[in-house]
């Protein structure tokens, strides 16, 4: 009897973890389907394109791109070539949540540098109001660009949380995300109404690449710094890397 009351408790709060999970709403998409754009030094990469990745930034020999354009979700990406001066160039998004609440953001980027590391970014803002700024309507979304994480620099495609670098006007300081990459660590949503709404990525640095967007309502994904291999349906994806953790 004495051993029959924690076994239940195991068993109750493994159903309640499975509910969780099941329960959690999920969207994604493709970097390269945005509803609009505007400016020149945002590209849309596509296999056989030339793409100019960081030169000193190689893996297995070979450069960015060619890692880039082999593993990229729908054979195609959105990013600035290394050495373009960046133009306040933007993608916009529309997209929709099925539930009001926290939800919580992810990239998939090639960041490989400091110098190479950063987008603008703004949700639920006008067209005239996005442009390259940490201000009240726009952020910087940095990839390992505290010390602390820099360490985990890769040459290839790995999911990085929605992050910002003032707190201002959007909560979520890089490394309160990222805290020895989950060991401990404080993720930050964003919380939104039910229904549709619009996300603006603006550029920032060259040399910076992303290949896709998910979100969910789930705060308990953590991700490694391990480059995560490629799929084209992200969700079949995203539950991969959830095992691999």
């Amino acid at each position: 009897m004495s051993y029959m009351k924690p076994i239940r408790m195991f068993v109750l709060a493994c159903c309640a973890l499975i509910a969780l999970s099941v329960n959690a709403a999920e969207i994604s998409w493709e970097a390269e389907k945005f509803a609009k754009k505007k400016g020149e030094s945002i590209k849309v990469y596509k296999a056989g394109d030339k793409v100019k990745g960081t030169p000193d930034e190689q893996i297995d020999g070979k450069p960015i791109p060619d890692r880039a354009v082999s593993k990229a979700s729908g054979n195609a990406f959105i990013g600035v070539d290394n050495g373009v001066a960046t133009d306040g160039s933007w993608v916009k998004y529309e997209f929709a949540v099925p539930v009001g609440g926290d939800w919580y953001f992810w990239g998939k980027v090639i960041a490989p540098s400091v110098a190479d590391n950063s987008f603008h970014w703004g949700i639920d803002i006008k067209d005239e109001e996005a442009k390259k700024a940490d201000d009240d309507k726009n952020n910087i979304w940095d990839f390992f660009e505290k010390e602390e994480l820099r360490a985990y620099y890769t040459t290839d495609w790995v999911w990085f949380r929605l992050n910002s670098r003032s707190g201002k006007p959007f909560p979520g300081l890089e490394l309160d995300q990222y805290i020895n990459f989950g060991d401990t660590y404080d993720p930050t949503p964003l919380n939104l109404s039910a229904g549709k709404h619009t996300f603006h990525l603006i550029d920032r640095e060259d040399g910076t690449f992303i290949d896709a967007l998910f979100a969910t309502t789930s705060r308990a994904h953590r991700q490694s710094p391990t480059a995560v291999e490629t799929t084209d349906k992200l969700a079949t994806l995203w539950g991969d890397l959830k095992q691999r953790r």
